[in-house]
């Protein structure tokens, strides 16, 4: 038997010559997506020495020549004309002439749908409704979608996370996947309405200065069985349900297997996303915390500035959250109430540790970042559908109130948050200080996302629990 060796192997990643400092970082990230050193070999047995090898072997981002050494295409075998027997022009090739012939200019045959006439008389009997898929009482995730992405965070992208804290992703999901993620989670929200407005109820409470709302404000908003009373509740701590409220959250929509969100839990735990996450944040492992549904209501109130990570159970730098918009996103100065960012903000370790002892640390933010000109906030908008922004934990952030939405509109933005695999839970994060001692450090806007699993943890220790999965690396995923 004889055989046919096509060989292609692809070229090592190498560093550019003038590398800054904190290049390496970066070159090492890319070194490992580009797959040094990759071999790939075809060995095709065939006892015709005149059969042309068709297959090609696609490598991402490798250099490989396969044209021949002078740049010019292999010549073809002269052996070829043999494939195709003499025939006259009054006798009818068969069609396996033809497939050979098909062959040897490169190219495949149709393959027949109809073997035998008695194969075409059973053909109309088989409706074509009855080759649709099986109907499914929930939607399934369109596998097509995420395949094929590549997490290719580039060079300048990582550097502008690293320096201000943020960055923006362009075109980084496809417009259908996210159409469907909308699709899935505005329904969401709406059955689980009034989930949102018990939330909100809770935190109020929780920050109230009356010790019995705030010892009893899990309890109280438990309690309550409607949405008309939730905003009942609200006007009477003397708040406006509307304009002082940012917005309506939903927590961890992914972890509902049993819902109609297929998607989301596909996108959450995809290795596309948790590898994007472990490039930017770099770090080896990285850990699922949560994800937000944002429902953003004609007339709702601006969203305070605020840092993420304050609201974590977790102790550590390495958080990142990757904001989607379930729609367009216009400027500000066209009511865009895309995320406002102040920049470098997440390595100011001073903020916290000379302002923050009276709860004034956000008190005069605009003269510390750039004066009246705001001339250290930035933003990413417009964005269009696939646009994703991405901020460090620890970045302060903020967002327009929706003054200028219309009447009728909504608006949704899905967020999904991870930090570092080794990061530890702190002592203490459902504690309050009614009980005497110390006031808990952190914020409890978040409580709801990780009360149901944080117990189960031991505090300042390595841990695993399905809830908050490691999904990177993939050989150390513990969630299917």
């Amino acid at each position: 038997m004889k055989s046919t060796l096509l060989l292609l192997a692809s070229s090592c990643y190498a560093s550019p010559p003038n590398a800054s400092i904190g290049t390496s970082v970066f070159t090492r990230r890319r070194r490992r997506g580009d797959g040094s050193g990759t071999v790939a070999c075809f060995i095709l047995p065939s006892t015709d020495t005149s059969f042309p090898i068709t297959s090609c072997l696609s490598v991402s981002r490798s250099r490989i020549d396969s044209s021949s050494s002078d740049g010019t295409e292999p010549k073809k075998p002269k052996e070829r004309a043999n494939v195709v027997p003499n025939v006259t022009h009054k006798k009818r090739m068969r069609r396996s002439e033809i497939d050979d012939l098909v062959r040897g200019i490169g190219l495949l045959p149709v393959q027949s749908t109809t073997s035998s006439k008695k194969t075409k008389k059973k053909q109309p009997m088989v409706k074509p409704n009855n080759a649709a898929p099986i109907k499914q009482s929930k939607p399934t995730m369109k596998k097509d979608l995420l395949e094929g992405l590549s997490s290719d965070i580039s060079l300048n992208t990582q550097l502008d996370y690293c320096r201000n804290g943020h960055s923006a992703l362009r075109s980084f999901l496809p417009p259908a996947l996210v159409q469907q993620l909308k699709d899935e989670l505005v329904p969401y929200a709406t059955s689980h309405a009034l989930s949102a407005w018990r939330q909100k109820v809770e935190v109020q409470l929780a920050d109230s200065s009356d010790d019995y709302y705030r010892q009893n404000a899990r309890t109280i908003a438990g309690k309550i069985g409607s949405i008309v009373e939730c905003q009942e509740f609200i006007e009477s701590l003397g708040m406006d349900p509307l304009s002082d409220l940012p917005f309506l959250q939903h927590f961890n929509t992914w972890r509902t297997e049993k819902s109609n969100t297929p998607t989301v839990r596909e996108l959450c735990l995809s290795p596309y996303l948790a590898e994007s996450a472990s490039i930017l944040m770099d770090v080896p492992t990285v850990r699922l915390y949560q994800d937000s549904l944002f429902h953003k209501r004609p007339g709702d109130g601006w969203t305070p500035w605020h840092s993420d990570a304050r609201m974590a159970p977790f102790d550590t730098s390495n958080m990142i959250t990757f904001w989607i918009p379930l729609q367009q996103v216009p400027k500000p100065e066209e009511g865009g109430t895309g995320l406002l960012f102040v920049d470098g903000s997440h390595s100011d370790f001073a903020l916290p540790y000379w302002n923050g002892a009276d709860d004034a640390e956000y008190d005069r933010l605009e003269v510390r970042y750039g004066g009246a000109n705001d001339d250290g906030v930035s933003h990413h908008m417009p964005l269009n559908v696939g646009d994703v922004t991405v901020h460090n934990g620890w970045t302060l952030h903020c967002a327009d109130a929706a003054d200028l939405m219309e009447e009728d509109e909504n608006r949704y933005a899905y967020a999904v948050t991870f930090v570092c695999g080794r990061a530890e839970v702190r002592e203490n994060v459902l504690s309050d200080d009614s009980k005497g001692g110390s006031t808990p450090k952190g914020d409890k806007e978040d409580v709801w996302s990780f009360r149901s699993w944080v117990e189960e943890v031991k505090p300042r220790s390595e841990f695993s629990n399905p809830s908050v999965p490691i999904v990177w690396p993939l050989n150390k995923r513990d969630v299917e």
